[in-house]
């Protein structure tokens, strides 16, 4: 009995003779490791950098509801601003904001504001013009958002629906500069719950908007 637990305690000791080269070698790891990721830190961001680029539109259009939405909103202007980051030659983030001025047909014509605020996955092709001054690339989108109606002269808590959507349009641009044309036309559906909340569950409803924007990029 002795021999056995003399034996397991020089079995376990033998081990623990052994771990501190092994954490001298894991530091060393870790330090080499943390070495060159910091080396390699500017190259990243430089190529990152060159990969990536940022565009901003200020946009100007129509809003157009249709099925059930036409008993209850106007077609109406539509305004906002668009922001693009480039993942990649061919796909981009692509954010938006939008405001309608509308008015609710079945309250009086009561002023009503549509907000608009969506994120969505954007592909482009490749230019279709590579010989012309203008460069010609359509894309589409498709993402998800929120649209929130808001009454401006009603003591009314103002309703916000989740929104999805989908996009085509084409990008126009100078093949080497920061200045470009947008054209979009886009498909929403929202969850919509009523004006005032007044559906007893959420139902689809449809809109259509159609844009130009003037694209900056950086």
């Amino acid at each position: 009995m002795s021999r056995t637990i003399v034996g397991s305690a020089e079995s376990s000791d033998a081990p623990s003779t052994r771990r501190p080269s092994f954490k001298r070698a894991g530091r060393a790891l870790a330090v080499a490791a943390a070495l060159t990721t910091l080396a390699t830190l500017p190259s990243l961001a430089t190529r990152a950098a060159a990969q990536g680029s940022v565009s901003i539109r200020p946009t100007v259009g129509v809003f157009v509801p249709t099925g059930d939405q036409r008993d209850l909103l106007e077609d109406a202007v539509l305004a906002g601003v668009q922001g693009t980051y480039d993942l990649t030659p061919t796909f981009a983030l692509s954010g938006t904001f939008g405001w309608s001025p509308n008015k609710a047909r079945a309250l009086g014509h009561e002023k009503l504001d549509l907000f608009q605020y969506d994120l969505g996955i954007e592909g482009r092709l490749r230019n279709l013009t590579p010989t012309a001054s203008i460069s010609t690339r359509p894309y589409a989108v498709l993402g998800a958002g929120a649209r929130t109606y808001h009454f401006r002269d009603l003591n009314e808590d103002a309703q916000t629906n989740f929104l999805g959507f989908g996009a085509v349009g084409v990008d126009l641009a100078q093949p080497a500069g920061p200045i470009g044309i947008r054209i979009e036309a886009r498909d929403n559906v929202t969850a919509f719950k009523g004006l005032l909340d007044e559906l007893s569950e959420r139902k689809a409803r449809n809109d259509l908007q159609f844009s130009a924007g003037l694209t900056i990029a950086f």
